[in-house]
């Protein structure tokens, strides 16, 4: 994985003016950099408060524990070399901390990251209905595979939700052909797989509760709402000007860019970031690189260094995540 990061900042930085680079950075507006990672933070209480709200059918579990447990589980995903270790974290902590069982918190991150791309689908969607179009020949070409990703995606996050809404509506008779199907098991670890899909179920168990759903779709909505807000900030403070809702097409580029499995998504996010702003808003190409290396840092140093300490104070020790990691939090 960190020779992809090497191999996607070699693309990035390829042909780079170093120096034109430099002097946008020099020129950023530092009020502007500062007020948005003050709002990086908000962002993470959006998601413990939505967190929350999908682990009720689990138990109550404490504003102050999912809050916690998500900074350090992102702190994970931004620094371990082997990709989404943070969403093997949070839940195991989680647990451990309100006496939860871990494979049901570990459901809630499944619903989490459904909930945040179709947020996002909805978003980029709607400004692509409402909003003025982009001009220029290469943001129609940007637009159209936006708009061919959009669709893929949504379809894929749909037939995601279905499955798990029907796992949870027919939870009798999914157990009951999931035990003929794990039955080729070894003796020992057959009851383990049944426990775990059975708690697995258990953590879904809000897709059956319509209020809480709709507190997670207001919630969703909020956090993608500030994240979109932190990132018009950021190319603001380049001088990057456009209409705040047309954020949310680069949204849509990031979305890819923090997809591919890098610590940190270093790389992806600069590639795309830069595609985005230069394509769509027709950039030039030294201050979209500034303002990439500028709006990854905003995104992911605060919650990483903050993640550090809460992980010091927990006492979660680096052989325990090890150990975590090599038994797929089982």
């Amino acid at each position: 994985m960190g020779l992809v990061a090497l191999a996607l900042l070699g693309f990035f930085f390829k042909g780079a003016d170093l120096a034109a680079i430099r002097r946008s950075l020099a020129e950023a507006d530092l009020g502007l950099i500062a007020a948005a990672i003050a709002l990086v933070m908000v962002t993470y209480v959006f998601r413990a408060l939505r967190w929350q709200v999908l682990l009720k059918p689990v138990g109550e579990a404490a504003l102050g524990a999912c809050f916690v447990t998500t900074v350090i589980g992102f702190m994970f995903n931004f620094i371990a070399p082997t990709g989404r270790l943070g969403e093997l974290v949070r839940p195991y902590l989680l647990a451990r901390r309100e006496g939860f069982s871990a494979s049901s918190a570990f459901a809630t991150i499944f619903l989490e990251r459904i909930f945040d791309l179709i947020t996002v689908i909805l978003f980029v969607g709607a400004w692509l209905l409402l909003g003025p179009p982009p001009e220029g020949a290469k943001s129609a070409t940007a637009i159209q595979g936006l708009k061919v990703g959009g669709i893929t995606a949504f379809l894929g996050a749909a037939v995601g939700l279905a499955i798990m809404y029907a796992f949870v509506r027919y939870r009798d008779r999914a157990l009951t052909s999931a035990r003929s199907l794990i039955r080729w098991l070894p003796g020992r670890l057959e009851p383990l797989a049944m426990r775990f899909l059975q708690n697995f179920g258990e953590g879904l168990g809000v897709l059956a509760d319509g209020g809480n759903l709709a507190r997670i779709g207001v919630l969703s909505i909020a956090l993608w709402f500030n994240i979109a807000l932190v990132l018009w900030l950021g190319m603001s403070a380049f001088g990057i000007q456009v209409e705040f809702g047309a954020t949310s097409l680069v949204l849509g580029f990031l979305v890819v860019g923090v997809a591919v499995p890098t610590p940190g998504a270093v790389g992806g996010y600069h590639v795309m970031f830069s595609l985005a702003v230069t394509l769509l808003f027709g950039v030039d190409e030294s201050r979209s690189q500034a303002a990439a290396l500028v709006n990854h840092a905003i995104a992911f140093l605060p919650v990483t260094l903050l993640g550090m300490v809460f992980f010091i104070r927990e006492g979660l020790s680096l052989k325990e995540v090890k150990t975590l990691e090599s038994t797929g939090g089982g």
